[in-house]
């Protein structure tokens, strides 16, 4: 029994006639598959999200509306979205990457859930406005709110009460709770969606800023092409977000990419200008490079933020098929790992998920860069080197040249006098 004849049937009285599981699943899952190829034709900004962002099924009451996000993934329940025409699910498959693209579940962490998502919902619908998409809520109801972000709407709805929450229907799209905010429902609305997503892995940081850049570029583009009754309302909410990115992963991630050697291709094409319906070749990086790793291994850094970075730097050079070296050294270097482009395992170290470490003295900063001069005169390429330490020890005069160099500092630190910094207390370690 299709869908439709289900509906009939329940018209007629008819309760006991639901249509099967399996059918249900089978509609859900073309609806969902239709509407992703509408986004990509109809609204290209979304499509880095679209191919990036994993997306999954359930049958699960557990999870309440059609579609939940935890800000890397998306789960949709199949009976929620078998009922729903495919306009509105296109609709509802914008907002939740909106939510994820906008990191709207990592930056209401310590807010009133609720109240935090209908913020979410109403700055959402203040960039469809921007974007000439269509939307489900009256664009007079939102104007009071106009130039401001999430944080911004929040704080307004909060100081006004209920009588400034713009009236119109439920939303069939939502935000999961963080942990600390969960009471017994939202803990199973978690454990089903993580049923669900059970072996789906979300973008890496790298991929996922990369993804939002691309959102954020081309959603630029867009709003300006148009002409409209906005007044830019929604660049407050993109710009909340790009601050929100701010992180020392980010970070991280940018620095390692950019003495990459990079080519052009049109197997890859360029995201940004495809909605124009201009077809331009986009950016592939090289594979190689080798980056270096050095570790003070005085106590100043702790075994979570040691943990942290071996595992940010190890995603990162993968994904450019790149050679890792790791030096751990204080008074004198202790310890050399060498992790191939495919391989994550030093007979002598460990891996670097689980890595043993040596030393704990004094801790002469000198050194790992003596070690990489040396290298580089036998004739080995260094792509970047990484120090991890405190600042407190002897330095070189100078940085070495043509090495990037990047110190991730503790928050006690002394900063050393060249190269780039990133202090791990100042961003999100978590």
């Amino acid at each position: 029994m299709t869908l439709a004849s289900t509906r009939i049937a329940r018209a007629l009285g008819e309760e006991d006639a639901p249509a099967p599981a399996e059918e249900v699943e089978a509609i859900a899952r073309g609806r969902i598959e239709h509407a992703r190829v509408d986004l990509l034709l109809d609204h290209p900004y979304f499509a880095a999200a679209l191919l990036a962002i994993p997306m999954r099924g359930t049958s699960e009451p557990s999870i309440p509306q059609a579609l939940v996000t935890d800000g890397r993934r998306i789960v949709y329940r199949y009976d929620l979205v078998a009922a729903l025409e495919r306009p509105k699910i296109r609709l509802l498959m914008m907002h939740a990457l909106s939510h994820v693209l906008l990191e709207h579940p990592q930056r209401g962490q310590h807010r009133e859930w609720t109240l935090w998502t209908t913020a979410c919902d109403i700055a959402v619908e203040l960039l469809f406005a921007q974007l000439g998409i269509e939307r489900s809520i009256d664009r007079g109801r939102l104007k009071r709110f106009d130039g401001l972000s999430a944080e911004g709407i929040y704080a307004v709805l909060q100081r006004e009460g209920e009588r400034s929450i713009p009236s119109g229907p439920p939303p069939e799209d939502g935000l999961l709770a963080p942990e600390a905010q969960e009471g017994q429902q939202q803990t199973s609305e978690r454990e089903a969606f993580e049923r669900a997503m059970a072996g789906a892995e979300p973008p890496t940081p790298m991929q996922f800023e990369g993804v939002q850049r691309d959102f954020r570029d081309a959603a630029a583009e867009r709003s300006a092409s148009l002409v409209g009754d906005s007044p830019g309302s929604g660049n407050a909410e993109i710009d909340a977000a790009a601050k929100a990115q701010f992180r020392w992963n980010h970070l991280l991630a940018r620095f390692m990419r950019e003495p990459l050697d990079r080519d052009w291709s049109y197997m890859r094409p360029n995201r940004k200008h495809l909605w124009r319906g201009l077809y331009l070749p986009g950016p592939v990086e090289i594979e190689g490079g080798c980056f270096v790793l050095a570790i003070a291994t005085s106590g100043s850094m702790s075994d979570r933020q040691l943990s942290l970075v071996l595992g940010e730097i190890d995603a990162i050079r993968r994904s450019c098929a790149g050679e890792l070296t790791v030096l751990q050294f204080d008074a004198t270097i202790h310890a050399k790992a060498e992790y191939s482009r495919t391989g994550d395992e030093d007979g002598g170290v460990g891996s670097t998920r689980v890595m043993r470490m040596f030393g704990r003295g004094g801790t002469d900063l000198r050194l790992p860069f003596t070690w990489a001069e040396k290298e580089r005169r036998d004739g080995r390429r260094i792509s970047a080197l990484i120090v991890c330490t405190d600042g407190m020890g002897p330095l070189p005069e100078k940085a070495p040249d043509g090495i990037p160099v990047l110190f991730l500092l503790t928050r006690r630190h002394w900063k050393p006098s060249f190269g780039e910094h990133l202090v791990l207390d100042e961003f999100a370690t978590g």
